[in-house]
């Protein structure tokens, strides 16, 4: 390795010794010699012709690497007498050998190319390793003798006006090389020279870690990269916040949960419910209570269907208390109490009702505690019960309705059940439905609530009732409520659902039937009490009311099996559409209204629409029809931004510069509101304004952008920013006139968008501006002089990104003399014959003075 190291060093003198170019002769990078024989003493003056590098190689690059290289070929007018002189070029003066280079056409290939038919009939670019050179001579358009010259480009040939040749050339060995830019002119050539260091490629994987390679790039050679710090803290603290963000929102939870335990909003003053004595009589659920059983003789057998019964029609019927709270009506609940007293476990069974939400159950309201008026308030539900509904003999049900009711209940248990709450009480009576045929479960938890001390013996009628809805399991006098037993209960209001019948049982029958109630067949002659799936349906009871509590089935069973058999998968509302006819009138009504509402917000719409974009583009995207771009011949843009917003936002909150932006734009949108002008756009703190689009005005728009961009800069001059009230605000703005494109872009959110050179120079123009100062390019200078009125100062030439050197001014202000509306009332037509006259303006320069960029 030693021995290898002393080569290179040895082999790199020999290289910087041979590193004399031969255009160091005359210090110049180009040098000319004969045609014929040409060689390092033989140099000749080049009599006026320079070569130059427009774009030089790179100074050093990598082995195979591609790269462009431009060279420029210039003749002064005195090489063309020289070159008469001469005898390079075979012309009888110099005109015709000026006409003939710069006029006359080379031929298509440059092989058929020469000193008789084209100026510069030879022209390419070489490259000479100097390492090749053993003898240490000089590399120039000829083979040296001791080296090797590769051609790395094809030949072309061409006018002297072409002036500028490009070239891709690909270097391979490694060491200093000199690349030669040779092209021939009549009996003369030329060459230019420039060096450029190539360097070795560097290859990833050949187990030698090069100085060049490092372990992020190349960790097969130089291994892993270890783990830095701000990587360690960049793992670390996402799960460390993460960590403490489910701490933080653990605590947050039992927060809550405390905070709903002892929060006492539920307790309602009883004297603010306003009984509801209408409400009473005309809409209150019913209760039903039968007066006497008939005598009758039952027999119930294993299929659940032969047990019969008469039962007596003669009921008695109880309304339940409603009252008006908070501007609704609800439903009172009053509890027999003589004592009451708020303890924990009360306030943990009021925290557990208020915790639950199921559109089939009912809604626990609030609670009143002073005794005797203690009270449940809940939701209330205008149909009235279940067991009212189904005794009703007017209100026709046919089996889309019946599945309705049993699916709603499957539903508000089953919620009930995922909780791990057991209903215990679970009958047709603490089902209500609402206004909209739903039905809605009643009467769950709050059993502590719900205790009376003082209570009256039950009659006949609700202790045989609670016998029937009782499991069999519940002959045991410790027996407390049981998931299984909320199922059995269930069977029984299928029961109900199915004969709409009462459940009680005569009450001289046996204590079997009890356990039994009727069910007559459910297949009748009548259509709409057919049942469409009895043997399912029989199943389901049957499956239900199993004596083994195991083989009941779970109420997300029962759901999915009564969806199942269910043929009317639709809502009750979908079931009631015929009777809602009668409400057409009241429709129409309510069509009106909300007719009119609709035109109300039709009108907010269109005033928003309007806002966004021009109204004849939106009237054309709410028709439906394409919205074509268009040209504008002449149009003067406005932009500006604020001057030091990135430090400003980086000291204050996201809240605080919204409300500044907010503040500051809504202030400059009242301004322009005065003026003939278009808000294009506002993005971040730049803020975008055209005049003459989308409405043409003459060259108006450059006096209407001029008026307003003065008046944005003497109000920020006054303005305050909210949250740091002594910080002057600052901008800097930016004019350029110029023909647009206007057009809409995109169909999600669409905008109204400038395109065109003239939008760029307008936001160099603002780009370049200084604080609270007005910058205008020349376009604008012109419209401006030739309209008056206004002070403009010259700024001089600046060096504008992608325009080169442009003449700016600032726009001081107004002159006292009005504004010349007869000259400015000149027609887009005008302005076109006018756009000829442009070079000559002070800063407008013309493409021709340009190297084209490759």
């Amino acid at each position: 390795m030693q021995c290898l190291k002393s080569h290179e060093l040895f082999s790199l003198l020999l290289l910087i010794k041979a590193v004399t170019a031969w255009h160091d002769l005359d210090n110049s990078e180009y040098d000319c010699w004969p045609l014929e024989k040409p060689d390092e003493f033989n140099m000749i003056d080049c009599g006026g012709l320079e070569m130059a590098w427009v774009h030089r190689p790179p100074e050093k690059v990598v082995s195979g690497e591609e790269f462009n290289v431009t060279y420029a070929a210039v003749a002064q007018d005195s090489f063309y007498e020289w070159a008469v002189k001469n005898d390079i070029l075979s012309h009888s003066n110099a005109s015709a050998a000026k006409e003939f280079c710069e006029g006359h056409e080379c031929p298509p290939n440059w092989k058929d190319a020469n000193g008789e038919n084209c100026c510069i009939h030879h022209a390419n670019i070489h490259s000479c390793p100097l390492a090749f050179m053993v003898k240490g001579g000089i590399c120039g358009p000829w083979i040296p003798d001791d080296g090797r010259i590769f051609t790395h480009t094809l030949s072309a040939a061409g006018k002297m006006t072409q002036t500028n040749w490009t070239a891709k050339v690909v270097l391979i060995h490694v060491g200093v090389t000199s690349l030669i830019a040779h092209i021939r002119v009549g009996k003369m050539q030329v060459a230019l020279e420039a060096k450029t260091t190539v360097l070795p490629a560097i290859v990833c994987g050949d187990g030698v870690c090069e100085e060049e390679e490092i372990c992020s790039t190349c960790p097969a050679d130089c291994g892993e990269c270890p783990m830095t710090a701000s990587i360690k803290v960049a793992i670390c603290l996402p799960i460390a916040f993460i960590f403490v963000g489910f701490i933080f929102i653990a605590v947050w939870f039992q927060y809550q949960k405390q905070k709903m335990f002892w929060d006492e909003s539920w307790i309602i003053d009883f004297s603010q419910i306003k009984q509801d004595q209408v409400a009473r009589t005309t809409m209150g659920s019913i209760m039903s209570v039968p007066h006497a059983n008939s005598d009758s003789n039952a027999s119930c057998m294993t299929t659940l269907s032969s047990c019969t019964g008469g039962l007596n029609p003669s009921r008695k019927q109880h309304f339940t208390l409603t009252g008006v709270y908070d501007g609704r009506t609800v439903a009172i609940k009053k509890i027999k109490k003589k004592t009451f007293s708020l303890t924990k476990t009360l306030r943990r069974e009021v925290k557990q009702v208020r915790e639950l939400d199921h559109p089939n159950l009912c809604k626990f309201v609030g609670g009143c505690l002073e005794v005797p008026n203690v009270a449940i308030v809940t939701e209330y539900c205008p149909k009235g019960s279940l067991n009212d509904v189904l005794l009703n003999e007017e209100i026709p049900l046919n089996w889309g309705f019946r599945f309705s009711f049993a699916t709603d209940i499957a539903r508000g248990i089953s919620y009930l059940h995922q909780h791990k709450i057991c209903h215990g009480r679970l009958k047709s009576m603490n089902c209500v439905i609402d206004d909209r045929w739903v039905c809605k479960i009643t009467d769950y938890c709050l059993g502590t609530y719900r205790k009376e001390d003082c209570g009256e013996a039950p009659s006949t009628y609700q202790q045989r009732l609670k016998e029937v809805y009782m499991p069999p399991e519940a002959q045991s006098s410790n027996f407390e409520p049981t998931l299984a037993g909320d199922v059995f209960s269930y069977s029984i209001i299928l029961l109900e659902i199915a004969t709409r019948s009462d459940p009680v049982p005569a009450e001289d029958s046996s204590l079997e039937c009890a356990w039994c109630p009727p069910l007559p067949e459910l297949i009748t002659g009548k259509a709409e009490n057919t049942c469409p799936c009895p043997s399912e349906y029989v199943e389901l009871i049957r499956r239900c009311r199993s004596h083994n509590p195991a083989h009941r089935p779970t109420f997300d069973q029962i759901k999915k099996f009564v969806h199942k058999i269910n043929p009317n998968k639709v809502s009750p509302v979908d079931m009631m559409m015929n009777l809602m006819e009668k409400y057409s009138k009241h429709l129409e009504v309510l069509v009106a209204e909300r007719t009119q509402d609709l035109v109300h917000e039709k009108q907010k719409t269109d005033r928003l629409l309007y806002s966004m974009l021009p109204k004849q583009v939106a009237d054309d995207l709410r028709q439906g029809k394409p919205s074509q771009a268009q040209s504008y011949v002449s149009a003067t843009i406005f932009f500006s931004d604020i001057v030091g917003f990135t430090q400003l936002s980086s000291t204050s909150t996201p809240y605080q510069v919204v409300e500044f932006l907010n503040k500051l734009y809504t202030t400059f949108d009242e301004i322009i509101d005065n003026y003939d002008v278009y808000k294009v756009e506002t993005i971040g703190d730049a803020y975008m304004v055209v005049s003459g689009v989308p409405k043409e005005n003459g060259i108006l728009h450059a006096s209407e952008i001029a008026s307003m961009a003065l008046d944005l800069v003497a109000v920020c001059k006054t303005f305050r920013i909210p949250h740091k009230p002594n910080t002057l605000l600052q901008i800097r703005a930016g004019i350029h006139s110029g023909p647009v494109v206007a057009g809409v872009v995109g169909t999600k959110m669409p905008r109204y968008c400038l395109f065109g050179d003239t939008v760029n120079t307008a936001s160099r123009m603002e780009s370049t501006s200084e604080a609270l100062k007005i910058q205008c390019s020349s376009g604008t200078f012109y419209l401006l002089e030739e309209i008056g009125g206004y002070i403009l100062t010259c700024r001089g030439s600046l060096q504008v990104k992608g325009k080169g050197d442009m003449v700016t001014y600032w726009l001081e202000g107004k002159e006292a003399a009005p504004v010349n509306k007869e000259t400015a009332k000149t027609t887009p037509a005008v302005l076109e014959i006018e756009k000829d006259h442009y070079p000559s303006i002070p800063g407008c320069l013309n493409n021709d003075l340009h190297f084209n960029p490759v």
